[in-house]
């Protein structure tokens, strides 16, 4: 039985092809259920070959790509240039600023300290021009005295006043219309 011309006596793949009877190696074994049930596995596409194709170019057209790449490359460090140069004007324009913020800073302090010096001279001035000081220089300096009462002249506004026009005309006022003395009473 082992003989050459019996070699299926020991193949195996009958008893699987049993087994598995019906199926094909696209499908696969679904488990869980009293008899299994296969499904057909998905075929993976097939996926052309992407070949590149390849494009024979002209010296001309050659020459036409290089001074438009040129050109682009020119376009892009211009406009860098340009943004470096608007940065650096804008950095420039603030430190500008800033060094005139400061001045302004000092300057600002020079004049709080000339207003109180101002301040403290003003004081000094109106206490030396107190009326204290005025009597006592008026009295010790210039030798002026106090008023006396003898010295007080009193004007009776009872009576009418009369207001003498030239032309010799003369109108009788009240005091309430109009008041006139005479330096020579």
């Amino acid at each position: 039985m082992a003989a050459a011309g019996n070699a299926k006596a020991y193949d195996l793949n009958a008893y699987r092809s049993q087994r598995n009877a019906g199926k094909t190696a696209n499908t696969r074994v679904v488990r869980g259920t009293a008899v299994p049930k296969t499904r057909p596995r998905p075929t993976p596409k097939a996926q052309p070959v992407h070949r590149p194709k390849v494009v024979r170019k002209t010296q001309k057209q050659l020459r036409e790509e290089a001074r438009r790449s040129r050109a682009v490359a020119v376009r892009v460090l211009s406009i860098a240039l340009a943004f470096f140069l608007v940065l650096g004007v804008q950095i420039y324009c603030q430190v500008q600023v800033d060094e005139l913020d400061q001045q302004l800073d000092a300057l600002n302090r020079e004049i709080s300290v000339i207003q109180s010096d101002n301040t403290r001279r003003n004081m000094e001035l109106n206490a030396s021009v107190s009326l204290d000081k005025v009597d006592e220089y008026a009295r010790n300096e210039l030798g002026m005295v106090k008023i006396s009462d003898y010295q007080v002249n009193y004007i009776r506004l009872s009576d009418q006043d009369a207001v003498e026009v030239s032309g010799g005309k003369s109108h009788e006022k009240t005091l309430g219309q109009k008041l006139k003395i005479h330096q020579n009473e």
